[in-house]
């Protein structure tokens, strides 16, 4: 193939300037300094694969499973720190191990925050609102699917309106915790609209490995970078209480006696 008229191959070399003297550092501190001025507080649990398997060669993991629920990961010790939050796509996808369902974004941690896949990110300051349906409990306390932030409204099968407050209260685990001689009569059923933490999960690594080594006043340091993944908001998620351990459903069945 013939070259295009004009074309001058010394002029088409690259080469590096002459005023280039030294290398060039990356600012390590200009990364931090961003994810400090633009980020927003989460908790970034510890994620690990549910132990409760019939083997470690065919993984295959127990149906009823006690530990997570069916949920296939255990997320623990979550550590408070900061995230650059940027990007938001709407996408759905199906994985064996739930669904995750619209508004990836991509996630930039400070130095040290180190993920890996299928990472729970639970942001402190934002809230997400659920409904559901709920069969009232034997006692004072009925279990939310998701911890609750705060409820909107709560209205049973009859029409009647119940009040944070007054009629009922949410408890240090988010679950709905009735006044005395408030609420709907046991076994009836009542709709709720709450708000709730939006949770996310690390499903792809964006920038994970970068190393490099900074010129300092006191010599080269070596360096690593912080980590940017992008996260996907997840909806199977478990209850656990404030210690961690996980919080089962209601259980109240249907008809006394069965």
């Amino acid at each position: 193939m013939a070259n295009p008229p004009g074309w001058n191959p010394k002029k088409a070399t690259v080469l590096p300037s002459k005023n280039i003297r030294g290398k060039v550092n990356l600012d390590p501190v200009k990364y931090q300094e961003l994810i400090h001025a633009q980020g927003v507080r989460v908790k970034v649990y510890r994620t690990t694969y549910c132990p409760n398997i019939k083997s470690l060669d065919g993984a295959e993991h127990e149906i009823d499973c006690p530990l997570c629920h069916g949920a296939q990961f255990i997320d623990k010790f979550p550590i408070d720190t900061v995230a650059f939050l940027q990007s938001q796509s709407q996408e759905m996808q199906q994985f064996s191990e739930g669904l995750y369902d619209g508004n990836s974004l991509y996630a930039s941690f400070l130095a040290g925050i180190e993920l890996q896949y299928f990472t729970l990110v639970e942001l402190c300051d934002f809230t997400e609102i659920y409904i559901q349906r709920i069969k009232r409990q034997n006692g004072s306390v009925d279990v939310l699917k998701y911890k609750g932030v705060r409820v909107n409204l709560l209205v049973d099968s009859d029409g009647v309106s119940y009040l944070e407050g007054s009629d009922f209260n949410l408890d240090p685990n988010g679950n709905i915790r009735w006044c005395s001689g408030k609420g709907p009569a046991t076994n009836k059923i009542y709709s709720i609209n709450y708000e709730t933490a939006v949770k996310f999960r690390a499903i792809k690594a964006v920038h994970v490995n970068r190393f490099c080594n900074v010129s300092t006043k006191e010599g080269d340091v070596q360096t690593k970078l912080p980590e940017q993944w992008i996260l996907q908001k997840v909806y199977l998620v478990d209850r656990k209480d404030l210690d961690g351990n996980i919080i089962n459903p209601n259980q109240i069945r249907d008809f006394e006696g069965d």
